[in-house]
């Protein structure tokens, strides 16, 4: 199942996911979240081998050497949501990104 073991994960998955292809870096990671250095890279160490993450390339750095950038595998893990209307059922299948890939409707009759 798919669920982030804690707050901070839940944090470093949700910045993953608005970064989208472009990606973004520990550091970054750590900077937006307030998180240590260290722990954001057990978190991203977590989501790789969970394989809900993966390295995207390298970016340009200020100083030093050039930072590694991840990114979220959107097709990694899937949500329902569900609409209830009182004339329809509408169900949707989102990636991790929470881009659409499914939807059906279904008329609904109360009586």
């Amino acid at each position: 199942m798919l669920v982030p073991r804690s707050h901070n994960a839940a944090l470093v998955l949700d910045l993953l996911r608005t970064a989208g292809d472009q990606g973004i870096s520990r550091l970054e990671l750590a900077e937006r979240t307030g998180l240590t250095p260290q722990a954001v890279s057990k978190i991203t160490a977590r989501l790789r081998d969970d394989g809900l993450a993966a390295e995207a390339g390298r970016r340009a750095s200020t100083g030093g050497k050039p930072r590694t950038v991840l990114r979220l595998v959107p097709e990694a893990g899937h949500a329902v949501g569900v609409h209830l209307d009182r004339d329809e059922v509408r169900a949707v299948l989102v990636d991790l990104r929470g881009t659409v890939v499914g939807e059906r409707r279904t008329a609904l009759d109360l009586g």
